[in-house]
C-alpha cells in the first residue's frame, strides 16, 4: 500500500521532472564496491510484485547475515514494501534502535526519513534499479553520514557510516586556514628579523607587547633573552642546532616580562639564506597561547572516569587497574582488539608492545603524570594514528590505575601539517605583503634614505627615484590633501604618538590613488626627533567599495532613486534652507496604483518595470532642485523645495500628472502609469518634517478614497476623516480582540408557502457600553484586509455554534447564508477552512449557504475565488450572489462560477410599484433564473404589495421587514417553534 511519504515523493519527482536539472554525482566513491555488488547478488530474487505484499519481510541467509555482521560498515535491508528486512548490529547501534524493527515500515521506524534526502535517494535506488551514493546530514542522531544505497531482487541493501569525524577534521582544516588568513592580514602574531649577529633587523609591535618590552631595549638584548629560565636551557641547544642546519622549527615555550609575568607563546622560527644557500638571518614568528594552555590545564586536571567514558565515547577508552588488568573498555575499542575486560596487556598484545604499554602505565602509576603518546593503530586494515593519553585512575586520593583515551588524529595531524607550511609561508613572505616600508626625514618634502621595492607597484615610480631625491613624496600628494597630511605629521612627533592618516597621491600615469600611511618618529638616543619610518598601502579599492556602499545604504536597488532614509535627510536639509530664505517646502507622497494586481496578474517582473519607469517619469518631469524617493513597496515621496504657494505647486506637479497618465508597453501589453497623491506645504500645513509628512499621508489616503490617479492637497477637514476611519479601524479590533461580535439573523420565507426557509446571519458589534452597533460604524474595517478576514472567521465560528445548538435541539432552522468578503479568499485556504469547521461541528453542508457579491470575482486573486467556491460546491454548500444586477458582467459570472442561488438587490424592489423600469428588471431576472435552474431571493421586501407581486412573478424566497428583521440567536427557537405560515404576508396575499 502506498504510504503518504511515497505519494509526497512522486510529486516532488514529478514537479522535479519540469523544473529541475538532474542532481550532482555525490562527493566521494564507494569503498566498498565488491561488499555492495556481493550482497546485490546474495539477496534471492523476489516473486510476482503482487505475491511480494503478501509476504513477511525477507529473511537474510546465515551465510549473508554473518557476511553482513563482519562489516565494518552499518547495514540494514528493505524489501519492496519498505519493510525493514535486516539490520546488523553496528546499524542497530549507530541508530539507537532495537531489533524489533525488523517488519516495520522504514517510513514509521525512521520518520525524520520522509521528505529528505535520504527519501530522494532511496526511492531513486528503489524505482530506477541503480546504486545511489551520497552523503547527508541526519538532524535526529546530529550525525553526517555516507550512504550507499543498493538495489537487490528483493527491494533495496542500504549500507552507511558515521562521516562526522571527517567532516569535523574538514571544518577544522578550514578555520585553521581562516585564522591564517586574518593573522596574516592583520598581522595579529609577533615577528622579529634578527641577524645571526644578534642585530634587530625588524620587530613588530605586537612582539613588543608579548615580550613586554620597546623595540630600543629589544634591540640591546641577546638571543632568547625573553625566554622563561625553564624553558632557555632546553630552547637554545635548539636553537643552535637549527641555525646549523637551516630547517625551520616550531615550539612552544614562555615569555618572562620585565615585571615577572610570564605568557605561553607557540613559535614558528624560519631561516633566511643568501644566494649561496648559507643562513644569514632567522624570522620568529610568536603566537599568544596564554588562553589555550589555561584551557589545556583545566580539562586535564578536570578530568574524571565519568567525563571520560561520557566525552569520549567516539575515542577508543579504556581503564586498567595496578596490575595493567582491564577494568573497562569501550565499544570502539572492542570493534578493534575484541574483549579485553581482565586481561593484561601481556595477554593479548605483543612481547615488545606489552612491555612499552606496562612501562607507560607504571610511569603514570607512579609519578602521577599525564603522558601522551602517538601510537600507529591498524583500523580496517589501514594504519593510523591515534594519541594516546594516559592519565592517573585515584580514589580517595591514591591512584590505584590508569585511564586511556586514544583518539583517531589521523586528519587532524595532516591539517597540522598544512598549518606549519602555511605558517613557514607567512615567515618567509611577511617582508614582500603589498604596499610601501619608508624611512623618511621629518617634515615635508619627506626626502628617502629608505624606500621598498612595492614603491613602483604603488606609485609608478621606483623607489631609486625617491631615494636619488629626484622629486619627494610630497610631489605625488594629492594637492588638496598635502596641508593635512603635514599637520598629521608634525603633530604626531611634537606628541610622541604614531600617526595613521587617509589621502590621495597621484601616479606616474595620472591615477588618483586611495592611500593609508602608519607610521612614527623614531628618536635617538638623546631623545630628541630623528626621522620617520612607516608602511603606506593603497586602499583605492576599499575606498571605492565603501563609496558604493553609502550610495546602496542610501539608494533604492530596483529604481536607483534615493530610499527613505536619504529623503528623511534632504527632507530635514529642504525645511532649514527653506525656512533660512523665508520660502516654502512641498511634499508630495505618491502611490503607484494596481501595483499589487499588476505584480498578481503580468508577474513581478512588470510590476519591478512600473517602479521604474514612474520613477524615471517623476525625476525627468521635475525641477533639478527637487528630489525623488522610493520609500518602499508601492510608494514614492517628492521634495520641492523653494516654492511660492501652493499654485506653484501645481505648476511644477502638473507635466508629472500629465506623464503618469500615458500607460507604457511591456511584453506587447499597455501598462497603466497612474499614481494617487497627496501634498502638504510646509509651514503652512505643520511646522516639523513628522507632523508635515502625516499630512501628505492624509490627502494620499483622501486621493484614493476618491477613486485614485488624482492628486489632492491636504485640507484641515480630511484630518476629521482620516480620525474617523481610524477610529472604526480601532473599534473593530477591539470588538475582535473581545469578542464582541455577535450574528443577528434575519429569517428567509418560502413565497409560496409561507414556511420558513432559513436565516441570513448579519453581522452587529457591541460598543464598550454594550449597545449594539451595525457594521456601517466599522465600514473602514473593510478595506484593511487582516482585519476583514479576522472579522469574518469570527462571525463563522459563532453561527457554527449557534446552528450547531439548534439542531442538537432539534429546531428546523433550514440553511443559515453566510457572507465572505475578498479578503477572506486571498489566502487560498479558505474553502478547506470552512469545511473542516464544519466537520468539527458535525454540520451537514446543506444547511450551509454561502453569499458573495459580484466585486469578489472582480478583485485580485480572481482564481482563488473560483477555486474555493467550486470545492464548497462540490461539498453541498449552496453558493448564493448576492446584490445581483448592481454589479459588472454578472451574466458572465453565472457562467464561471458555480451559482445556486441569485438575491435580487433591495433597489429593485423598493420601487416596484412606481417605476416600471424596476419591475422590467425583476421579470427579466426571475424569468433568467427559472431558466438556469436557480433560486430566486428577493431582499428588502417591506410592504405586501411586494411580496404579491413577486410570489406572481415566481420569486422562490423572500427576505425583509415584513417577514421580521433581524434578531440575536436566543430569540430564534422561539421565532422558530411560533412560525405560522398562514399568517405570514406572503401567504396571505396568495
Amino acid at each position: 500500500m502506498a504510504t503518504s511519504s511515497g505519494r509526497a515523493w512522486r510529486a516532488r519527482q514529478l514537479r522535479r521532472s519540469h523544473k529541475q536539472p538532474a542532481p550532482a554525482e555525490p562527493r566521494l566513491q564507494s569503498r566498498t564496491p565488491a561488499l555492495t555488488s556481493r550482497v546485490a547478488a546474495a539477496v534471492p530474487a523476489r516473486q510476482s510484485p503482487l505475491g511480494d505484499q503478501k509476504r513477511p519481510p525477507h529473511h537474510l541467509s546465515h551465510d549473508l547475515k554473518t557476511f553482513m555482521e563482519g562489516t565494518t560498515d552499518c547495514v540494514f535491508v528493505l524489501d519492496r514494501q519498505w519493510r525493514l528486512a535486516f539490520l546488523n548490529t553496528r546499524a542497530i547501534s549507530e541508530l539507537k534502535a532495537g531489533a524489533a524493527l525488523i517488519g516495520a515500515s522504514l517510513w514509521d521506524a525512521l520518520p525524520d526519513l520522509a521528505g529528505s534526502t535520504f527519501e530522494d535517494h532511496y526511492r531513486r535506488a528503489m524505482s530506477e534499479r541503480t546504486t545511489q551514493r551520497f552523503e547527508a546530514y541526519y538532524a535526529p542522531l546530529a550525525s553526517w553520514f555516507e550512504v550507499h544505497a543498493v538495489p537487490v531482487d528483493s527491494g533495496l541493501s542500504v549500507f552507511f557510516r558515521n562521516i562526522n569525524e571527517r567532516i569535523a577534521a574538514a571544518d577544522a582544516l578550514r578555520e585553521q586556514e581562516r585564522q591564517l588568513a586574518t593573522v596574516f592580514g592583520q598581522t595579529m602574531v609577533g615577528i622579529i628579523h634578527r641577524g645571526l649577529d644578534g642585530r634587530v633587523l625588524m620587530v613588530n609591535q605586537r612582539w613588543c607587547e608579548l615580550v613586554g618590552r620597546s623595540k630600543d631595549e629589544i634591540a640591546r638584548l641577546p638571543f632568547l633573552a625573553e625566554t622563561h629560565p625553564e624553558d632557555a636551557a632546553w630552547n637554545s641547544p635548539l636553537l643552535e642546532k637549527h641555525i646549523r642546519t637551516g630547517e625551520p622549527f616550531q615550539i612552544e615555550k614562555r615569555f618572562m616580562r620585565p615585571d615577572g609575568s610570564v605568557v605561553w607563546v607557540a613559535v614558528n622560527v624560519s631561516f633566511v639564506r643568501d644566494e649561496a644557500g648559507k643562513v644569514i638571518s632567522m624570522i620568529a614568528v610568536a603566537e599568544d597561547i596564554d588562553d589555550r594552555k589555561a584551557a589545556e590545564n583545566e580539562v586535564r586536571e578536570g578530568r574524571n572516569l565519568f567525563q571520560v567514558a561520557i566525552d569520549s565515547v567516539q575515542d577508543l577508552v579504556f581503564v586498567k587497574d595496578g596490575e595493567g588488568r582491564f577494568v573497562l573498555t569501550n565499544r570502539r575499542l572492542k570493534e578493534i582488539y575484541g574483549s579485553l575486560e581482565g586481561m593484561r596487556v601481556h595477554d593479548h598484545f605483543p612481547q615488545d608492545a606489552a612491555e612499552e604499554f606496562h612501562a607507560a602505565d607504571q610511569h603514570v602509576i607512579a609519578t602521577g603524570a599525564v603522558s601522551t603518546v602517538d601510537e600507529q593503530i591498524s583500523v580496517d586494515g589501514e594504519i593510523r594514528t591515534f594519541q594516546m593519553v594516559k592519565v592517573p585512575w585515584r580514589q580517595d586520593g591514591d591512584i590505584i590505575g590508569v585511564i586511556g583515551v586514544s583518539r583517531d588524529m589521523t586528519e587532524h595531524r595532516a591539517a597540522e601539517l598544512e598549518l606549519r607550511e602555511s605558517r613557514r609561508q607567512l615567515a618567509t613572505l611577511i617582508d614582500n605583503l603589498p604596499g610601501l616600508v619608508y624611512r623618511c626625514a621629518l617634515t615635508a618634502p619627506w626626502p628617502f634614505s629608505f624606500m621598498s621595492e612595492g614603491a613602483e607597484a604603488l606609485t609608478g615610480y621606483t623607489a631609486a627615484e625617491f631615494m636619488e631625491n629626484k622629486f619627494g613624496w610630497a610631489d605625488i600628494v594629492h594637492p588638496d590633501d598635502l596641508d593635512q597630511l603635514d599637520r598629521s605629521t608634525r603633530d604626531a612627533v611634537e606628541e610622541r604618538r604614531p600617526f595613521s592618516e587617509i589621502y590621495r597621491i597621484i601616479t606616474r600615469s595620472g591615477e588618483t590613488r586611495w592611500v593609508m600611511e602608519r607610521g612614527q618618529c623614531i628618536y635617538d638616543a638623546a631623545g630628541a626627533p630623528s626621522f620617520l619610518e612607516g608602511f603606506i598601502s593603497d586602499i583605492t579599492q576599499q575606498r571605492q567599495t565603501e563609496e558604493r556602499l553609502r550610495w546602496v545604504a542610501h539608494h533604492d536597488s530596483l529604481t536607483g532613486a534615493p530610499n527613505r532614509v536619504l529623503f528623511q535627510e534632504r527632507l530635514e536639509h529642504a525645511l532649514r534652507r527653506s525656512g533660512e530664505a523665508g520660502r516654502k517646502v512641498g511634499l508630495l507622497l505618491l502611490d503607484v496604483d494596481h501595483l499589487k494586481e499588476i505584480n498578481d496578474s503580468l508577474g513581478h517582473d512588470a510590476g519591478d518595470a512600473l517602479l521604474q519607469v514612474t520613477a524615471r517619469r517623476l525625476t525627468t518631469a521635475l525641477r533639478s532642485t527637487d528630489m525623488v524617493a522610493r520609500n518602499g513597496g508601492d510608494e514614492f515621496a517628492i521634495i520641492l523645495p523653494d516654492i511660492e504657494s501652493e499654485q506653484e505647486l501645481w505648476t511644477i506637479i502638473r507635466p508629472v500628472l500629465e506623464q503618469l497618465q500615458e500607460p507604457f508597453s511591456y511584453a506587447g501589453r499597455a501598462i497603466d502609469c497612474r499614481a494617487s497623491i497627496g501634498a502638504s506645504i510646509w509651514p503652512d500645513h505643520a511646522k516639523e518634517a513628522t507632523d508635515l509628512h502625516k499630512q501628505a499621508d492624509v490627502a494620499l489616503y483622501t486621493a484614493k478614497a476618491a477613486g485614485r490617479g488624482r492628486m489632492m492637497v491636504f485640507r484641515p477637514s480630511m484630518r476629521a476623516g482620516a480620525e474617523r476611519r481610524v477610529q472604526m479601524r480601532s473599534n473593530a479590533r477591539g470588538a475582535i480582540k473581545e469578542r464582541r461580535i455577535e450574528p443577528f439573523y434575519q429569517p428567509k420565507v418560502h413565497m409560496d408557502s409561507g414556511e420558513l426557509a432559513g436565516f441570513e446571519a448579519l453581522l452587529r458589534w457591541r460598543n464598550p457600553e454594550g449597545r449594539i452597533e451595525t457594521p456601517a460604524t466599522i465600514k473602514a474595517a473593510f478595506d484593511d484586509p487582516q482585519l476583514a478576514v479576522a472579522i469574518g472567521q469570527q462571525m463563522h465560528e459563532l453561527v457554527f455554534d449557534d446552528l450547531r445548538r439548534w439542531l442538537d435541539a432539534g429546531h428546523r432552522v433550514g440553511h443559515v447564508a453566510i457572507n465572505a468578503s475578498a479578503a477572506e479568499f486571498r489566502g487560498n485556504n479558505f474553502a478547506e477552512g470552512i469545511l473542516e469547521r464544519l466537520r468539527t461541528a458535525g454540520i451537514p453542508t446543506h444547511h450551509l449557504e454561502l453569499e458573495v457579491t459580484e466585486t469578489v470575482f472582480l478583485g485580485r486573486g480572481a482564481e482563488h475565488v473560483e477555486r474555493a467556491l467550486r470545492t464548497l460546491s462540490l461539498e453541498g454548500v449552496r453558493i448564493s450572489l448576492d446584490d445581483f444586477g448592481t454589479g459588472y458582467a454578472s451574466l458572465s459570472h453565472l457562467k464561471q462560477f458555480p451559482v445556486d442561488v441569485i438575491k435580487i438587490d433591495r433597489s429593485f424592489v423598493q420601487d416596484l410599484a412606481d417605476d416600471p423600469d424596476d419591475t422590467a428588471i425583476l421579470q427579466a431576472v426571475l424569468n433568467l433564473g427559472r431558466a438556469l435552474g436557480l433560486t430566486t431571493v428577493a431582499e428588502g421586501i417591506e410592504t405586501e404589495i411586494q411580496a404579491a407581486y413577486l410570489r406572481a412573478q415566481g420569486c422562490d424566497l423572500g427576505q425583509g421587514h415584513l417577514f421580521g428583521r433581524a434578531i440575536p440567536r436566543t430569540k430564534i427557537p422561539g421565532l422558530i417553534a411560533t412560525w405560522d405560515p398562514i399568517a405570514t404576508p406572503a401567504k396571505a396575499t396568495a
